[in-house]
C-alpha cells in the first residue's frame, strides 16, 4: 500500500506518541507538549499514512533563528516575527523509510515556509543524523554558550542546523 503525508489531526496524537516513544526512547516528550505544538501551527504537522495506519510524523512551527526551543517544554506562543520554520521532529518507523518519505515532508515544509514569507528552516539533529540533513541542504551552525546548554538536553552529538531557502530551495 502506498504511503503519503497528510495534515496531522488531534486524533493522531496517540500514534504520534507511540512512534516518538519507539524512535526517541532517550528523548521523551509529554503528549501535552506535542499537542501544544500541533495546536499552535497545525499547518506544519503531518503524519505519514498508508491506509488508516500512521507510520511517521513531522512537527514544525515558525520560530526565531538561533533560539533553540527547549525539549519537552511548552512554547506558549509563536514569535510575532518568525524568521525560520523550526523542524521539531521528523520520525518514520524503520519499515516505512525509503522512497523519499522524509524528503517529501521536507519539500512540503519548504513550500509552507515560502508561503509564509519565511526564508530559513532550522532544526536540531539528533542521533548522528546531521549527514542526512546535510544532504537536504542543512548546515551545522556552531553554537554559542546559550545554545550549547539547550543542545545538551537533546543528547550527546546534537547539532543545530539551518537551511537557507534561496530561489532553488
Amino acid at each position: 500500500m502506498q504511503s503519503h503525508w497528510r495534515r496531522a489531526k488531534p486524533s493522531d496524537l496517540p500514534a504520534i506518541i507511540a512512534i516518538a516513544t519507539a524512535i526517541h526512547p532517550d528523548l521523551p516528550e509529554r503528549a501535552d507538549v506535542l499537542a501544544e505544538k500541533m495546536s499552535l501551527f497545525s499547518e506544519g504537522c503531518g503524519v505519514l499514512i498508508a491506509g488508516d495506519d500512521v507510520f511517521g510524523y513531522g512537527i514544525a512551527h515558525p520560530w526565531t533563528l538561533h533560539r533553540i526551543p527547549p525539549l519537552d517544554d511548552f512554547l506558549q506562543r509563536l514569535p510575532l516575527a518568525p524568521d525560520c520554520l523550526y523542524v521539531h521532529d521528523v520520525a518514520v518507523m524503520p519499515a516505512s523509510r525509503g522512497s523519499r518519505v522524509a524528503t517529501s515532508y521536507i519539500e512540503m515544509l519548504v513550500r509552507l515556509a515560502r508561503a509564509n514569507g519565511i526564508e530559513h528552516l532550522a532544526l536540531v539533529s539528533v542521533y548522528d543524523t546531521s549527514p542526512f540533513w546535510a544532504r537536504h541542504g542543512f548546515r551545522v551552525i556552531a553554537p554559542d554558550a546559550a545554545s550549547r546548554i539547550k543542545l545538551a538536553s537533546y543528547g550527546e552529538g546534537a547539532r543545530y542546523m539551518i537551511r537557507d531557502l534561496d530561489q532553488r530551495g
